[in-house]
């Protein structure tokens, strides 16, 4: 490969490792849960916006496809503590190994998701097992 083309590569990845340095998901304690991004990541979910399709896994209702996928309703949390950071993670990061499900869960669910619209999605399914989250 020429010189040049090695540099453009180097510089691409450079600039877009810095690019998700300054970008990544991050919700903590003091993430604030609104009923924007509430709405936000139901849209999200039921494949309104954003290109994810959440709920062919998960249901409409989120109660889970049996044998598919878990129920997001119910407050049992498999892949984490179901705080609204440990939610942004594993749908973040997906779920190569799942501990109850047949088919692993792709980061951002196969989406082309930013990082806003994910702690939307993580704020919405938050509000599922959490409904006076995000009640004024």
């Amino acid at each position: 490969m020429p010189t040049q083309h090695v540099t453009i590569l180097t510089g691409l990845l450079c600039a877009a490792t810095a690019a998700a340095a300054q970008n990544p998901v991050r919700a903590t304690t003091d993430t604030t849960i609104t009923p924007a991004m509430v709405a936000r990541g139901d849209s999200i979910f039921h494949g309104q916006i954003g290109g994810a399709a959440c709920f062919g896994c998960h249901g409409t209702d989120a109660k889970g496809v049996t044998g598919l996928a878990p129920n997001l309703t119910s407050g049992k949390w498999l892949n984490g503590d179901g705080s609204l950071a440990a939610i942004a993670q594993t749908i973040e990061k997906g779920v190569p190994h799942p501990k109850q499900a047949p088919a692993p869960m792709p980061p951002k669910g196969g989406a082309k998701l930013l990082p806003s619209d994910v702690l939307a999605v993580a704020a919405y399914v938050y509000s599922l097992s959490h409904p006076k989250a995000t009640r004024p």
